[in-house]
C-alpha cells in the first residue's frame, strides 16, 4: 500500500495530509530500510488508541569502524508537522537497552536537541541523520546476554509522546547519564554488516570516513536544493497570483474598450447621418434656409437663441441710427423715437430670456449684454 493510500485512512488532519506524504516519500527515497505501516498508540488521559502513521525499520551507524543497524519506531503524531516525531529503539530477541544513556530511556523513547528544538523547517531526513550520529557516539542497545531473560518492548502511550517535546523530560533524560553506566558492552550480536579480516580494518575505515563525506554532501545538497526550490515555488506562486490579478484587470480594460468602441461606432453613424443629411439640403440651394442649421436642442434654447439675435440686431440697430443722426440723414426727433420703440423692445427681450434662464435652473444674475 502506498503512503498516501496509507495516509488517507488515518484520522490526520486533510490540510497536513499531503505534507505528511510528501515527507515520508522523501524519506523513504533515502532511508530504504524503514517501511511505513499503520500502527496504535495508546492514551493514557484519555483511555483510547489512535492509528499513527509509524515508519519501523533500522537506522544505520557506525561504531569503531564498522556499521550496524538500530532497529526503531518512528511515530508521526495527530499534530505533525506542529510537534515532532516520536522514535523509539525497538530492540530485537538478540539485543537489550543500554541502561542510563542519555537519549533513549527505559522504554526506549528517544530523546535528543533535534527533536527538542524542532520547527517549521525541521526535517524526518536530518532527524535520521541527528539519531545516526548519537547511536555512533554511545550505542543505545547491546548484545544481550544467554542468562538475561528477554522482555518484549511495551507498546508506547500518549504520556510518553508529551514528554518528548518536553525540556524537562529531556533535561531529566540528560542528568541520568551521570549515573553509573555499565561497562562497555559486546556487539557482536548486533544487526551487523560483514566482518572483514584485521589487514582491512584500516582501509575499512577510511572508506566509511569517505561514503561518510560524500553522504553528508550530498544531503547538504539536497537539502540546499529543496530550499531553494521551495523559495521558488513561493515565488512561482506569488508570481500566479499577480498575474491572475493583471489577467482581470485586463480583462475590464477590454470590456470598457469593447463598450467604448461601439458607443464611437454609434456616434460615427450619427455624425455619418447628419453629414448626409447637411450636404442633401446643401444640394438644394434654393430650399436652403440659412436660419434652419442654427437651432437649439429644444425649444427653450430655440427661443433663447431668437431673443438674442432680436438683442444683438437692436444694438446695431440703434448703433447705425447714431451714425446717421450724426451725418444729418435722420432729426433728432425721428432718431428718439426710433430708439424709444428699440429699447422697449430690447428690454422686453432681455426679461425674456432672464425668465428662461431662471425656470431651467440658471443663476438670477444672468445679464444678456
Amino acid at each position: 500500500m502506498s503512503v498516501q493510500s496509507l495516509v488517507s485512512q488515518l484520522p490526520y488532519n486533510a490540510q497536513i495530509k499531503p505534507k505528511i506524504v510528501k515527507d515520508v516519500n522523501t524519506l523513504l527515497q533515502i532511508y530504504r530500510s524503514l517501511q511505513p505501516s499503520a500502527q496504535e498508540l495508546f492514551s493514557v488521559q484519555q483511555g483510547t488508541a489512535t492509528l499513527l502513521l509509524t515508519l519501523s525499520g533500522t537506522i544505520a551507524m557506525f561504531f569503531k569502524g564498522s556499521q550496524y543497524n538500530i532497529p526503531v519506531d518512528v511515530y508521526l503524531p495527530l499534530t505533525y508537522p506542529s510537534t515532532p516525531p516520536l522514535v523509539y529503539v525497538r530492540p530485537t530477541k538478540s539485543m537489550a537497552l543500554k541502561e542510563g544513556h542519555r537519549h533513549v530511556d527505559r522504554e526506549g523513547l528517544c530523546y535528543m536537541p533535534y527533536l527538542h528544538k524542532w520547527g517549521s523547517r525541521s526535517t524526518l531526513i536530518e532527524m535520521c541523520q541527528g539519531l545516526s550520529q548519537i547511536f555512533g557516539e554511545d550505542p543505545p542497545v547491546y548484545a544481550r546476554p544467554a542468562s538475561q531473560p528477554y522482555h518484549p518492548p511495551q507498546p508506547p502511550s500518549y504520556n510518553s509522546v508529551a514528554s518528548s517535546s518536553s525540556s524537562t523530560s529531556y533535561n531529566a533524560s540528560a542528568a541520568s547519564s551521570s549515573r553509573p553506566t555499565p561497562p562497555p558492552p559486546s556487539y557482536s550480536t548486533l544487526t551487523k554488516e560483514p566482518s572483514y579480516k584485521a589487514s582491512g580494518t584500516t582501509n575499512l575505515e577510511k572508506l566509511t570516513v569517505k561514503i561518510q563525506g560524500e553522504l553528508q554532501d550530498f544531503y547538504n545538497d539536497a537539502r540546499k536544493e529543496m530550499q531553494s526550490d521551495l523559495a521558488l515555488q513561493t515565488k512561482l506562486s506569488s508570481s500566479q497570483d499577480e498575474i491572475s490579478k493583471q489577467h482581470m484587470n485586463l480583462r475590464r480594460i477590454k470590456e470598457n474598450l469593447t463598450a467604448a468602441i461601439d458607443e464611437t461606432k454609434e456616434k460615427n453613424n450619427q455624425l455619418t447621418q447628419t453629414i448626409k443629411k447637411i450636404s442633401d439640403e446643401m444640394s438644394n440651394k434654393d430650399s436652403l434656409d440659412p436660419d434652419s442649421l442654427i437651432t437649439g436642442i429644444d425649444p427653450n434654447s430655440s427661443k433663447m437663441l431668437s431673443l438674442c439675435a432680436t438683442v444683438a440686431a437692436i444694438d446695431d440697430t440703434l448703433y447705425y441710427l447714431d451714425r446717421a443722426l450724426i451725418n444729418g440723414s435722420i432729426n433728432l426727433d425721428e432718431m428718439l423715437k426710433e430708439t424709444r420703440k428699440l429699447a422697449r423692445k430690447q428690454f422686453l427681450a432681455k426679461a425674456h430670456i432672464k425668465k428662461i434662464v431662471e425656470g431651467v435652473g440658471g443663476t438670477k444674475d444672468y445679464v444678456v449684454r
